[in-house]
């Protein structure tokens, strides 16, 4: 472990809204919403169709094609895209949470290495926000941010500095904001490092070397009772809360995390899939003295997930694996049920659960919706978008957002 510090004692994860800017109950600010995909007011369609246009309130092409997921931020929905020549061509817009009207689309041009593999995406990680600006990552390690209004605040070119950075998979992993900072983790077999960025000035406020090898996990945040904010960040060496006003370590585990898969939480526990998913408990501590109590509190090689992220409910986690739904117990990882979910190609995006169900998206756009009933997990709704999904959707309100390759899509009833 590394060195104590009175800080980070009294620990408590909470949701995401730790931003500093003014944040609507329903607003949808990042990869996973509050980090958990979880939307439990939220009374979405259960089934929904493309072709009959079934609960479908809009459909909109967008600019460049993307498998980010989009933001929702107030009376606007936020997506990125790219396009040209090897997808240098980079777009933030806003479209219409009303009627999916483009609101205003900003491009720019990629400084890093836009290459990716053809089912990746130069706008492959999803952006970030505070409820006042918007801060969009991409693939060539460009980070631009723009205020709701799309005026350009402020821009980093990463990979300036390190031209090493990149892979020719996709750097994928998402920003995340946080007390007032905005922290990347780019970890690849060049040049691997996190930082953390002031969300007002852009001015980078520390930068870690991370280790050289491949990592699609985004980082997840944290915080401490006594103000201290921090993030969590995995890869297949280990575990670390970082402080993110400083970039300091301030507990490591070595325990393995998986390359996709991002850690999700659910107070207090953060739950970091691997080879086996790894739950970490962050409590009081129990005798009077500087060391928090951050302990493991269980380890289970059988509920983990595959590609896809956790998705935590106030006691229970979910882990979809391919055809295949887990509900396990956050407390002590037992699996409580499994649920076969039939054909469903290829799940890339982080299922999300709202009030009705939880919604797991093929690749080819069809849905699986499965209601949570205690002791089993029913097949509730089949639904088909008819277009590629690799993005997870946003809830905001009774709606679903799904960001398509090429296109923009609301599910409401």
């Amino acid at each position: 472990m590394l060195r104590s510090r009175s800080s980070i004692c009294c620990v408590a994860v909470v949701a995401l809204a730790l931003n500093s800017g003014v944040v609507d109950a329903d607003d949808w600010l990042g990869f996973r919403g509050d980090g958990r995909s979880f939307a439990p007011d939220a009374k979405t369609p259960a089934e929904f169709d493309a072709e009959s246009g079934k609960n479908i309130a809009w459909r909109v092409a967008t600019t460049g094609r993307g498998i980010g997921g989009p933001l929702v931020i107030g009376d606007q929905v936020i997506v990125t895209g790219c396009g040209g020549e090897d997808e240098r061509d980079l777009y933030v817009e806003s479209y219409s949470v009303a009627d999916g009207t483009l609101q205003w689309s900003r491009p720019m041009r990629a400084t890093g290495r836009p290459f990716t593999h053809p089912t990746s995406s130069n706008a492959s990680p999803t952006p970030a926000s505070d409820g006042e600006r918007i801060f969009a990552l991409f693939s060539s390690c460009d980070l631009v941010c723009y205020d709701l209004q799309g005026h350009l605040v402020w821009y980093r070119a990463l990979a300036i500095d390190r031209p090493k950075t990149g892979n020719d998979i996709s750097m994928s992993s998402s920003p995340v904001v946080v007390g007032g900072v905005v922290v990347v983790q780019l970890e690849n077999q060049g040049d691997s490092f996190a930082a953390g960025i002031d969300a007002e000035s852009g001015e980078i406020l520390w930068s870690n070397a991370r280790n050289a090898s491949s990592n699609w996990s985004s980082p997840q945040p944290v915080q401490t009772e006594d103000g201290i904010t921090a993030v969590a960040m995995h890869n297949g060496r280990g575990v670390e809360l970082v402080d993110v006003k400083t970039g300091e370590v301030l507990k490591r585990f070595d325990v393995s995390g998986d390359g996709t898969a991002s850690s999700t939480f659910a107070s207090p526990y953060i739950i970091v899939p691997g080879q086996s998913t790894t739950a970490i408990r962050l409590s009081a501590a129990e005798t009077v003295g500087e060391d928090a109590v951050a302990t493991i509190q269980w380890q289970s090689n059988k509920l983990r997930p595959q590609r896809c992220s956790p998705v935590a409910s106030n006691d229970r986690i979910y882990m979809g694996r391919g055809s295949t739904l887990m509900a396990g117990s956050i407390s002590d990882g037992s699996i409580l049920w499994q649920a076969r979910l039939g054909k469903l190609s290829n799940v890339w995006a982080t299922p999300v659960m709202t009030a009705t169900g939880i919604y797991i998206v093929g690749s080819d756009g069809k849905v699986i919706v499965v209601e949570d009933q205690g002791d089993k997990g029913e097949v509730i709704g089949e639904s088909e978008l008819g277009e590629s999904v690799l993005a997870s959707p946003a809830v905001s309100g009774d709606a679903l957002y799904f960001r398509s390759e090429r296109g923009l899509i609301k599910v409401a009833g």
